[in-house]
């Protein structure tokens, strides 16, 4: 047996195995547990002994050395404490940079870069949380003499025609007239084609106002002469004719949201206009008021094969993306236009609402597509609902 087992299993386990045998036949051991059969007959490894290997010893104990401290729990904390630090560095330049007042005080210190802090304020305007700056005439009074000097440097250089525009866009956000005169003037002042930005940004400024107050406020008529005028303007050498037709276009625009029967009575006359953005925005405007003299125009913008309102955009892509805005908003103004006036006819409108809805609509995407189609269905229900109402 003891042979076997030296010449079958590797020297150590033979010996283990002799151990335990002769302990399980020992007269001086009669409990001890017997083996019926070597480990290799179970398909086990059989277990160390101690005592015949000796005592087992285990490596000396040894305090962290200080690199090993430094590696585990220094290094990361310092890591840790700069990402936080960074962190708060840049919530409070982020919190000192968005208070109003700040940025109004840091306009008047004028740089190359004040045009995007005027960005931000007029974004920050916007924000409903800020409301009651809406009518702080201070800051508006502050911001109209940063916006008046300007103007009168007469600059041409890029940072400074983006800072009045920008300017008028965070003044246009304010319900106090102590900013109507500073864009008006910002709307008439053209010395170089460079400011024909300027003079749109202001007329956007003055739309945005003027919704706000309800068309109710001081200068009204000085304001509605000014946009009158510009919606007459025209190039004289065609090098400038965009910018002059999106001019006007913006004209139109604001005429529209002062719907005086003197500035309804102009945009019918821009119906026809050869500019494809004046004519559509005239038709949009009269349509806010319910004016009928919208619908021909309508009709145009919701037709799916009207391929002029895009002919002037230079690629495919900007050309079906023009496409999309005029169909959008040539079912918003049809919505419009009947919902201010539900006792005209509106078979025509119906219909070319339904065509949209039936259409394949190929130059869009399945996704645009349904969009439109989505919002053309919404407009016919609301018009069909009126209708029944009546």
């Amino acid at each position: 047996m003891v042979l076997v087992l030296a010449a079958s299993v590797p020297g150590q386990i033979a010996r283990l195995q002799i151990v335990k045998s002769s302990m399980s036949e020992s007269p001086d051991n009669p409990e001890a547990p017997q083996i019926s059969g070597s480990p290799q007959d179970k398909g086990q490894k059989p277990p160390l002994n101690p005592a015949a290997d000796g005592p087992i010893t285990l490596p000396p104990v040894q305090p962290p050395s200080a690199t090993f401290i430094l590696q585990l729990f220094v290094i990361p904390l310092v890591i840790v404490s700069i990402i936080v630090m960074v962190w708060l560095m840049f919530s409070w330049l982020a919190h000192m940079g968005s208070n109003p007042q700040d940025m109004v005080r840091d306009l008047k210190k004028l740089n190359d870069v004040s045009w995007q802090r005027a960005l931000t304020l007029a974004d920050v305007l916007r924000n409903p949380a800020y409301d009651e700056l809406k009518d702080d005439v201070e800051m508006a009074s502050d911001l109209s003499a940063v916006l008046q000097a300007q103007i009168d440097s007469g600059s041409t250089e890029e940072p400074a025609v983006k800072l009045r525009m920008f300017l008028c866009r965070a003044l246009g956000e304010f319900r106090v007239t102590e900013v109507i005169p500073v864009l008006v003037t910002a709307a008439t002042t053209e010395r170089d084609p460079a400011e024909i930005d300027v003079r749109r940004a202001a007329l956007q400024a003055l739309a945005v106002f003027s919704e706000q107050r309800a068309g109710e406020f001081l200068h009204r008529e000085e304001v509605l002469e000014t946009v009158l005028e510009i919606s007459r303007e025209r190039s004289d050498d065609g090098s400038d004719k965009q910018l002059r037709d999106e001019l006007r276009s913006n004209a139109a625009f604001v005429l529209g949201v002062m719907g005086d029967p003197a500035a309804l009575d102009r945009l019918a006359l821009m119906l026809n206009d050869a500019h494809t953005n004046a004519r559509y925005n005239a038709a949009l405007g009269l349509a806010r008021h319910g004016d009928a003299r919208s619908t021909a125009v309508l009709l145009e913008m919701l037709d799916p094969a009207n391929e002029v309102s895009a002919e002037d955009e230079p690629t495919e892509s900007a050309k079906a993306s023009k496409r999309l805005s005029v169909m959008k908003n040539g079912i918003e103004g049809a919505r419009q236009l009947v919902a201010a006036n539900p006792d005209q006819d509106a078979a025509e409108l119906t219909a070319a609402l339904q065509t949209v809805i039936d259409s394949e609509l190929p130059k869009f995407h399945a996704r645009v597509r349904r969009g439109i189609q989505i919002n053309a269905k919404e407009a016919l229900l609301n018009i069909r609902a009126g209708e029944a109402a009546k």
